[in-house]
């Protein structure tokens, strides 16, 4: 396939907690080599549509595309899901990047990075091992390979989880608010790794707070509020000439809180 050509088509995605419609109606591509960040405040539906993605969670209704193939196709007002065999294949073509990082501490980060490809793919020990070792070569952590979680900071776990999601080999990088759990020291060097992917042309979507990073790395940003988008366009378009007056508030909020930081 192309770049550009679509990777991900959502169409009209809903989702319900008992009474709380946390997803209404939802429209989303995403193409092969772009990098989608989703704006919003808390709340508003932004991890969820990833965890809809990864079958984390199952909508309601609509349908979700990925690479072509329906993950989930609305009949009669309800999703309809693949079967389980195809619901694997598809969601191997994902990888997932929370913002609690998820690593095994009774694991090194070599095994930690390694751990999937042995158990999901099928590959020996010896070239998962090699494969993870390059992998923390690219995200700047090989001198960390036989450490252990409780031995690295969080903006070296939050890396080290990226590696394992890598090391899947996924055509989709989802990433839910990497940089939440993080200061803004080591915030800098997780945005860094993600921007090193973006040149290489990793397909990602990224829910974020990171403004300056939806800025300088995103192709798209979506901006969502309960459960609704409300303006999507290119990164300049968005952020620098919002047309949505909550969207206006957003930003001057998240900029008020940036300066704060600083």
């Amino acid at each position: 396939m192309k770049k550009n050509d679509p990777l991900v088509e959502a169409v009209g995605i809903r989702k319900r907690f008992g009474a709380l419609e946390v997803l209404r109606g939802i429209d989303l591509t995403v193409g092969r080599g772009e990098v989608v960040a989703l704006i919003g405040p808390s709340g508003s539906g932004k991890s969820t549509i990833l965890r809809a993605l990864n079958v984390l969670e199952r909508i309601d209704s609509g349908s979700i595309a990925i690479d072509g193939s329906y993950l989930a196709r609305e009949v009669d007002g309800k999703a309809n899901y693949a079967p389980d065999a195809e619901l694997k294949r598809l969601r191997r073509k994902m990888g997932m990047v929370f913002q609690s990082f998820n690593l095994f501490p009774h694991l090194s980060v070599l095994e930690n990075v390694a751990l999937s490809p042995v158990h999901v793919l099928g590959r020996t020990k010896q070239a998962a091992s090699r494969q993870a070792l390059e992998l923390l070569a690219k995200v700047g952590l090989s001198d960390k390979a036989e450490s252990y979680p409780c031995q690295i900071s969080g903006g070296q776990k939050q890396r080290v989880a990226i590696a394992r999601a890598l090391a899947m080999e996924p055509e989709l990088l989802c990433f839910d608010e990497p940089t939440s759990a993080l200061d803004p020291e080591l915030t800098g060097e997780v945005l860094k790794t993600m921007q090193d992917l973006a040149k290489e042309n990793m397909t990602m979507l990224v829910v974020t707070h990171e403004i300056s990073f939806a800025r300088d790395v995103a192709d798209r940003v979506l901006f969502m509020d309960h459960g609704i988008i409300l303006e999507e366009g290119s990164s300049r378009q968005v952020l620098s000439a919002p047309s949505n007056p909550r969207l206006r508030t957003f930003l001057g909020l998240a900029e008020a809180k940036n300066k704060g930081r600083n």
